[in-house]
């Protein structure tokens, strides 16, 4: 019996900072490694003194978008965040995130995944982790 991604998104229960940050799964991929795609919309309340999204709303969108993808991928399986490097690239505004996930290496029990924030096409952030089964 093979696994239902899109059955699973239904039927899942967004985690609150999913809803928070305002995020949706826009697409999973399974054909030649599994990639997602997943937006968020981020709220006036994530500016940083500057008007751009402060760092560490921008880093959970990143952890948030890794953190779904394992589960989808692990076909429901919940894991959680070993460790994780972040690098801001540029100004984020307070308008539309686009984030790009996908494994580096997917192992038994950790993973390592990588994700890439975009906005406007333009990369504005990108984090690497490992994520565990718990």
């Amino acid at each position: 019996m093979s696994f239902d991604v899109q059955a699973f998104l239904d039927q899942m229960q967004a985690p609150p900072i999913h809803t928070f940050l305002g995020g949706k799964v826009e697409q999973v991929e399974r054909e030649n490694g599994w990639k997602a795609r997943i937006s968020y919309q981020p709220r006036a309340e994530f500016a940083n003194p500057m008007g751009h999204v402060q760092g560490g709303m921008l880093c959970s969108m990143l952890d948030d978008a890794m953190g779904l993808f394992a589960i989808i991928a692990q076909e429901g399986q919940p894991s959680a965040t070993v460790t994780m490097n972040v690098s801001f690239l540029r100004p984020c505004n307070i308008a539309p995130v686009e984030v790009e996930v996908y494994f580096v290496r997917q192992g038994r029990r950790i993973s390592n995944i990588e994700s890439v924030a975009y906005q406007n096409g333009k990369e504005v952030g990108k984090a690497s982790a490992a994520f565990t089964l718990v």
